[in-house]
């Protein structure tokens, strides 16, 4: 189930995850989906690990049946098979839901990875998840791609989807410079940053207000498709 209301995390929200070691598109992104997402049924994680900070934001019922596929073996994970050139060993059409969480921006056979999707998702079945934009390139083994909005738009419509919402996750140009250095700076000292980084962000959209900073200026999107009847 999907309830789609206007997005606006605030500060308080932001540094009180900061104060638990999350960077701020981490936050940011994991924010979103309080109260979008429900899952319920059979849910397929492709490379969450089942332990992401994303799931203490995902709503589940008791009916949620939660396998993870891994390129790696690690506590949670179901599936340990390279999603690239292997099959998850799930039936066609048995997954209500597929979670992909920083994920898709280390595959760079992204149209063979959505095929798969697909064919896992069952009719109106949804795909859920974040990619990364404005951020630092992070190997994990690989790091290949950045999508801007219009790409993701195409990509998944290409490769049998319906687009519910891709959400550019961000603030503005202040907070996507801040974003680069947000590895070398403590969590604590969030508290000082941020808060300067969000009013100058606020006051340039109050200077400039057709101007839409968070679409210009996206650290991550997050999206909501779902598989094309």
């Amino acid at each position: 189930m999907f309830e789609i209301v206007p997005y606006k995390p605030t500060l308080r929200g932001v540094l009180v995850e900061a104060l638990h070691g999350k960077a701020v598109t981490r936050t940011l992104t994991n924010m979103f989906w309080r109260g979008r997402v429900r899952l319920a049924g059979n849910v397929l994680d492709i490379g969450g690990g089942s332990q992401g900070s994303h799931y203490r934001f995902l709503e589940r019922d008791q009916t949620t049946v939660l396998k993870v596929a891994d390129i790696v073996s690690r506590n949670g994970t179901d599936f340990v098979l390279d999603i690239t050139k292997e099959r998850v060993p799930l039936s066609d059409g048995s997954q209500e839901f597929v979670l992909m969480f920083n994920i898709l921006e280390h595959l760079f056979e992204h149209g063979t990875v959505l095929d798969e999707v697909r064919r896992l998702l069952a009719p109106g079945g949804k795909f859920v998840g974040t990619i990364p934009f404005l951020v630092n390139v992070h190997p994990d083994p690989h790091d290949y791609v950045r999508f801007t909005k219009e790409a993701l738009e195409r990509i998944f419509t290409e490769h049998g989807f319906s687009i519910t919402v891709i959400e550019p996750i961000g603030k503005g140009p202040f907070l996507a410079g801040y974003e680069q250095l947000d590895m070398l700076i403590h969590p604590w000292m969030h508290l000082v940053f941020v808060p300067v980084i969000w009013c100058l962000d606020s006051l340039l959209s109050l200077l400039r207000p057709k101007r839409n900073f968070t679409a210009q200026f996206p650290l991550a999107y997050n999206f909501i498709v779902e598989k094309r009847v």
